[in-house]
């Protein structure tokens, strides 16, 4: 069985649950609308950050950010 390869860790941090959080919160900031964080079964993408109107309901999301 072959194993993959672990990931550099640059790429770890880019990865990370914090970062997206951290780019959602700032795209929210920037532009007044409200972004979710998902979570994919991508390893290089394992979170996408989205328009929160552009999720669908098989989404995982994680959080959604929104400016009150």
């Amino acid at each position: 069985m072959e194993t993959q390869p672990d990931l550099d860790p640059r790429r770890k941090l880019l990865c990370s649950r914090m970062n997206a959080d951290r780019l959602a919160l700032q795209m929210c900031e920037d532009t007044a609308l409200p972004f979710a964080v998902v979570r994919t079964d991508c390893r290089l993408q394992p979170y996408r950050v989205v328009r929160t109107a552009e999720t669908s309901p098989q989404d995982a999301i994680e959080l959604e950010v929104a400016v009150l």
